[in-house]
C-alpha cells in the first residue's frame, strides 16, 4: 500500500486487524476481513493488479513451516501432496489439490485451489495473489520451470490481460469453473533443488508432535465433490454417490446421521457458485445457466429470485457498480 502512495493503518482498522499484529508471523487474522481488505485496497489505490504485484513481493517465507516441508521435498509432485495436506497450517480454509487430469489440456495435470468459506465473498484480489505465489514458489523449488502450459481463474480479468500473460508467460483463461496451474504432466517429477531430509524430517516431527490432522466428515466430502464437478456434470446425487464410491440410499443415511441432506448441500454449493459468476465474471447469463447445470435461463432466474430476492441481472449490475 505504501509503495502505491497509501498509509495502510486505517484501512486496516477499518476491517478490525490491528497493524501490529502483522509483525507476528504466527498470528491468525480473519480470513473474510482479508478478502474484503484486499478488494478495498485495489480499489484505494486504483491498482487493479494489486493481487499480482502482491505475489511479487511475496516469498515462501509466507507459509512459514510449511514452506520448510515443501523445499525439501524429493519432488513437486510430494511438494504438492504436502500442500495439500498441511496447508491448514497457513489458513484452514485454503486447499490445494492435484487433478491428474485437467479440464482443459489433455497433456496435463491441473494444481487446483481452492476457498472454502460458508458464502461467496469476492475474492479475485486474493486468488490473484495466491494463484501467483504458487506459481513463484513452484519456479523456486525447481531449477527450470514447471514446464507450466496455462493458468485458469474463476473471475473475469480484474487487470488488463497483458498484466496476467506478462506475470505468469503463459496464456490466461477467466472465468473458469476453478482456479490454478496446468502444468505438463512429466514435470511434477521434477526433483527439487538443494533438498534436505533432515530438516524436513524434523518440521514434520513438529508439526505430527504440536496439531491435529483436520479430518473431513461426509458432508464436507460431498461439498467437496460438488465443488469439485461444477459445470463438468449437473451434481445430482447419483452422480456424486458414483464419485465417491457408495450407493445413493447409502450417502443419504449416512448424510442424515450428520443431521444434513444431500439437497441442502448442493443448494448451498450452487447458490455460492451462482453468486460467484454473477459477481465476478461478465458470462452471458444464457452459457452461465448451461455452465451450472440449470436447464434454461429461466430456470437461473428463478432460482435467483429464491435464494436472493433479485434477477440475476439485478445482482450483476449492483455487483459491477460497487
Amino acid at each position: 500500500m505504501r509503495t502505491l502512495g497509501v498509509e495502510p493503518a486505517s484501512v486496516l482498522l477499518r476491517y478490525g486487524i490491528e497493524p501490529s499484529t502483522l509483525a507476528d508471523s504466527e498470528a491468525f487474522v480473519s480470513l473474510v476481513a482479508t478478502l474484503n481488505l484486499m478488494e478495498e485496497s485495489a480499489a484505494l489505490t486504483q491498482c487493479p493488479d494489486f493481487g499480482l504485484r502482491l505475489a511479487n513481493l511475496q516469498d515462501s517465507g509466507t507459509l512459514g513451516l510449511l514452506a520448510v516441508v515443501i523445499q525439501n521435498a524429493p519432488t513437486i509432485a510430494q511438494a504438492i501432496v504436502d500442500a495439500s495436506r498441511y496447508l491448514f497450517l497457513h489458513s484452514p480454509a485454503f486447499e490445494v489439490v492435484l487433478d491428474e487430469q485437467s479440464p482443459l489440456f489433455n497433456d496435463c495435470s491441473f494444481l487446483r485451489f481452492e476457498i472454502r468459506l460458508p458464502e461467496h465473498i469476492q475474492q479475485r484480489q486474493t486468488l490473484d495473489a495466491c494463484i501467483g505465489c504458487m506459481y513463484k514458489l513452484t519456479n523456486i523449488l525447481v531449477d527450470s520451470d514447471l514446464s507450466l502450459h496455462a493458468v485458469s481463474l474463476t473471475h473475469s480479468p480484474v487487470a488488463r490481460k497483458n498484466n496476467y500473460r506478462n506475470f505468469f508467460g503463459v496464456p490466461v483463461y477467466f472465468s473458469q469453473p476453478h482456479s490454478g496451474l496446468h502444468a505438463h504432466k512429466n514435470s511434477l517429477n521434477h526433483p527439487i533443488k538443494s533438498v534436505n531430509p533432515a530438516i524436513r524430517q524434523l518440521a514434520l516431527n513438529y508439526i505430527s508432535q504440536q496439531f491435529s490432522l483436520p479430518t473431513l466428515g461426509l458432508s464436507d466430502r460431498v461439498r467437496q465433490a460438488l465443488i469439485r464437478t461444477l459445470g463438468a456434470n449437473h451434481g445430482t446425487k447419483t452422480e456424486i454417490s458414483q464419485l465417491m464410491n457408495m450407493h445413493p440410499r447409502t450417502l443419504q443415511r449416512q448424510l442424515k446421521e450428520e443431521e444434513i441432506t444431500f439437497e441442502a448441500i448442493r443448494e448451498e454449493v450452487y447458490k455460492n457458485a451462482t453468486l460467484r459468476y454473477l459477481r465476478d465474471t461478465t458470462i452471458p447469463l444464457k452459457q452461465l445457466a448451461g455452465a451450472l447445470g440449470f436447464s434454461e435461463q429461466s430456470a437461473l432466474s428463478r432460482a435467483c429470485e429464491r435464494w436472493f430476492n433479485q434477477s440475476p441481472s439485478q445482482i450483476r449490475t449492483k455487483s459491477h457498480h460497487r
